[in-house]
């Protein structure tokens, strides 16, 4: 079992990044808003969930999921965040999801029984690649990014969540 007190708060993660990586995150999370259904479904959870949230601030992938989750937990004190860095729980994630892949987010329910994982990108995503040339995955990678899919993002966080 994961020790979630290693975990850092957003901002103590976010300080720990603006040393080798800068802003980036600071700007991906201002400019992050969860739409208005997720507000309200995250705002029916009514027991505490724990989420281990491994991440890195060199990740692309990071820098767009960990905004949401984050904005999630703002909108219900019943989510708890712990950010973790991959490095040294590489062996964790690999047993705990079959990778070590980044972002992953581990969610556990109030008695730290595991509820689900959301690794790297939404599956949703995943499946609109299947069969794609590189060239047009790259492409699909590049509209992730820049918030085409942030609809998927939101639908498997919820998930995992809830």
């Amino acid at each position: 079992m994961i020790d979630l007190t290693k975990g850092l708060s957003f901002n103590e993660y976010l300080e720990k990044q603006h040393q080798k990586y800068g802003d980036v995150q600071d700007k991906a999370y201002d400019e992050t808003s969860l739409s208005e259904i997720t507000k309200e479904e995250v705002k029916k959870l009514e027991k505490p969930v724990h989420a281990a949230v491994f991440t890195e601030g060199f990740c692309p992938d990071c820098i767009v999921t960990i905004p949401f989750i984050q904005r999630m937990a703002e909108e219900n004190p019943n989510l708890k965040l712990h950010f973790m860095p991959r490095t040294g729980f590489e062996t964790f994630l690999e047993e705990a999801v079959g990778d070590a892949r980044i972002p992953t987010i581990i969610t556990f329910d109030e008695n730290m029984n595991p509820k689900g994982a959301y690794v790297e990108t939404p599956k949703g995503l995943r499946d609109k690649m299947v069969g794609l040339s590189g060239d047009d995955k790259k492409a699909l990678v590049v509209d992730y990014r820049a918030g085409k899919y942030n609809n998927l993002v939101e639908k498997d966080l919820l998930e995992i969540i809830l």
